[in-house]
This record gives C-alpha cells, structure tokens and sequence, in this order.
C-alpha cells in the first residue's frame, strides 16, 4: 500500500472511533443492556485512569500512573512502533500487505488512544463490557486486531526475521535515512 493509503485508513478509523463515542456520550450515557447475555454488555464508562492497564494496576496495587505519562507513553509509541514496523517491512519482501495492515490497526489504537487522553475531559469513553474482565472500546479492537496481524506476520516471516537481527541504532538510521529522503523529495 501507498503511504497515502495507510494514512487514508487510519484518518477512517480514527474517525469512526471518535463518531461513536461522540453518539455514544451524547445519546447513550445512561443506557446499559447486555448484548451477549452473561457475557458482553453495552455500559458506557469514563475511564478516568487513562488506559486498561493503569485501571487494573490501581486496583490491584493501588499504583495510579497519571495523564501525563500516558501521554509520553502513547506519542513515544507513536514514533517508534511506526519506524520499527517500516523498517521491518522494509526489509522482508514478504507478506507486505499485512505488515501494512498491522500498521493501520496499530496506528489507529494509538492515536485513538492519545485523542481519548486529550480530548474527552472525564477521561477515555468506553462502552463494551466483557464480563467479568475489561471495558473496552473500538480503539482497544484495533490495537488488539493490528498485534494479531502483527504477530501472524512475524509468525509467516520468523525465518526472514531472524537473519535480519534488527537493532535499534539500524531503526533510527533508517529513520533518518526515511526522513532526509521524503525531506529532499518535498523541496
């Protein structure tokens, strides 16, 4: 896929988050109701912790991370998971259209993720309960969905991977490389 594409898909799916929660917490807030009896139900909840993971640690230890490590965590992954997914698509020939794919999912979970931690003031809206684990919501799907992809591309690719022994400081000169590049290429 182009760069354009992979952006294309990833500003759709941004969207479609952020129009159902806007439907969601406009005319839905108060309702509750199970979708899968004894098993998924529609409950919309602000999330005030900022994420699963800092919900489950404050309940479970009583650790509470803030919103601001939330936001340095998700803009460093911003960065970074992109570079070392291009790097590694890059470099294996194969299977290019699930990395893309993974990138997509990924991207979108993440980037849904830092706008929940920004724009909603009573924290990240979610609204699927899995009982009795987590409420999630679609950011969660994707995020969720582009690892899977992620990991059968890594699964379909391990021999490629495994002769490429990727390092970090051959990510980051790529990603100057990639930069200087699409910089030289815009002027």
């Amino acid at each position: 896929m182009t760069k354009r594409t992979v952006i294309f898909w990833i500003m759709i799916l941004i969207v479609t988050d952020q129009l159902i929660k806007i439907i969601v917490n406009t005319y839905f807030m108060v309702s509750q109701f199970e979708i899968i009896p004894s098993l998924i139900e529609f409950k919309p909840t602000f999330n005030i912790k900022h994420s699963w993971v800092n919900t489950l640690l404050n309940k479970n230890f009583g650790i509470n991370v803030g919103l601001l490590p939330h936001v340095i965590l998700y803009l460093s992954f911003v960065i970074l998971i992109p570079l070392y997914l291009s790097y590694t698509r890059d470099k294996i020939s194969h299977h290019k259209r699930l990395i893309d794919m993974a990138i997509i999912f990924i991207m979108a979970g993440l980037l849904c993720a830092l706008i929940g931690n920004l724009i909603w003031k009573n924290g990240t809206l979610d609204y699927i309960y899995l009982k009795p684990f987590v409420i999630f919501d679609l950011k969660d799907t994707y995020a969720d969905f582009g690892i899977a992809l992620f990991l059968l591309y890594a699964l379909k690719n391990r021999n490629h991977l495994k002769k490429l022994q990727i390092k970090m400081k051959d990510v980051f000169l790529y990603a100057k490389n990639r930069l200087k590049n699409d910089t030289n290429a815009s002027i």
